[in-house]
C-alpha cells in the first residue's frame, strides 16, 4: 500500500511538470513548422532564425568555432548556414530551439543536456532519412517524432530531479529497462509524459501517438511512423548516443530493415554517419 501511495504521489508530481512546460511562442511555432520540413530554403531559414536573437548567436558562434577551422570570421546567418549546410543547420537549429526552452533551469545531477540534444537530433535525423528512403509522404513528422520522443525524460530531470536519480539507481541495481523503473518509482514513464507535452504544444497528433508508443511493439503496417521511430531510437542508443549515462558495453546496432520494404539500409546508414559527424560538432 505504501508503494502504491508513493507512486501516486510521484505521478502527481511528474504530471505537475506539464504545468511548468514552457509554451511555444508564435515565433517558435513557425520555427518548428519550418525547420521540421526538409524542403525549407536557406532564405526561409534565415528569415525566421534571425528573429531569435539567442539562436542566431548560437549559430554564428558554432560556425566560427575552432571545430570548423574558419580562418575568416563569419558575420551573417546566411553565410553560416550556407557553409555548414542547410540540412545540418536546420537540425541544429530545431534541436537548440527545444533545448533553449529549458536553458535557465537546473536538471538532475546525472542528466546532461548535451547528451539529450545529441540523442534527440540523431534520432530525428535517422528517422527522417528512413522516411525519405522508404518514400513516406510526411518526412517532417518523422524528424519531429525523433526530436521529441524523450522530452519526458527532460521534464523529469528538470522538475522531479530526485525521482530521476532514483530511477537511475534502480535501473543500475535491477538491470531492468529504464521505462519499467520509471513506472515503479514515478508511477508514470517518459513516453507518456512526452506525448502529453506534444499534446500541450498542439503538435501533430500522429507524432504524439508514435512518441507515446515508441517502447511498445509495433503491430501496425509494415512501414509506419512508429516503426521508424522505434528503429531509429534503438539504433542511436546502440551506438552510444543515449540520453542516459553509459551503462555497460555497447550493443550491436540493430538491422534497419522493414518487412516487405525494398530499400537500401546501407545507404541510410552511410547518410546518417555523414550527418552525425556534422551535427555532433555543432551540438557537442
Amino acid at each position: 500500500m505504501a508503494l502504491v501511495t508513493l507512486q501516486l504521489s510521484s505521478r502527481e508530481e511528474s504530471l505537475k511538470s506539464l504545468e511548468k512546460l514552457p509554451r511555444l511562442s508564435p515565433l517558435m511555432v513557425r520555427l518548428v513548422s519550418l525547420l521540421a520540413s526538409p524542403d525549407c530554403s536557406v532564405g526561409e531559414l534565415v528569415s525566421v532564425v534571425e528573429k531569435d536573437v539567442l539562436l542566431s548567436a548560437q549559430i554564428l558562434r558554432r560556425a566560427n568555432s575552432a571545430a570548423f577551422g574558419r580562418i575568416q570570421p563569419i558575420h551573417s546567418l546566411r553565410h553560416a548556414i550556407s557553409l555548414l549546410g542547410l540540412g545540418t543547420m536546420r537540425r541544429f537549429a530545431l534541436g537548440s530551439s527545444i533545448g533553449n526552452l529549458f536553458s535557465r533551469t537546473q536538471t538532475a545531477r546525472s542528466f546532461s543536456m548535451t547528451r539529450f540534444n545529441l540523442h534527440s537530433v540523431a534520432t530525428g535525423t535517422l528517422a527522417e532519412l528512413l522516411a525519405e528512403e522508404l518514400r513516406m509522404e510526411l518526412r517532417s513528422t518523422a524528424f519531429l517524432a525523433g526530436l521529441l520522443h524523450d522530452i519526458g525524460k527532460l521534464l523529469i530531470a528538470v522538475h522531479v530531479p530526485k525521482g530521476f536519480e532514483e530511477v537511475l539507481g534502480l535501473a543500475a541495481l535491477s538491470r531492468e529497462p529504464f521505462l519499467e523503473c520509471e513506472r515503479q518509482v514515478l508511477g508514470i514513464d517518459h513516453a507518456e509524459l512526452s506525448s502529453l507535452a506534444i499534446a500541450r504544444w498542439d503538435l501533430d497528433e500522429e507524432v504524439r501517438i508514435a512518441v507515446r508508443n515508441h517502447h511498445e511493439p509495433d503491430s501496425g503496417t509494415p512501414v509506419s511512423l512508429l516503426g521508424i521511430l522505434q528503429k531509429a531510437d534503438e539504433y542511436v542508443n546502440s551506438i552510444g548516443m543515449s540520453v542516459l549515462p553509459a551503462r555497460g558495453s555497447l550493443m550491436e546496432p540493430p538491422a534497419l530493415n522493414f518487412p516487405l520494404a525494398a530499400y537500401s539500409a546501407a545507404r541510410v546508414q552511410e547518410k546518417f554517419e555523414a550527418e552525425r559527424k556534422r551535427f555532433s560538432k555543432l551540438l557537442a
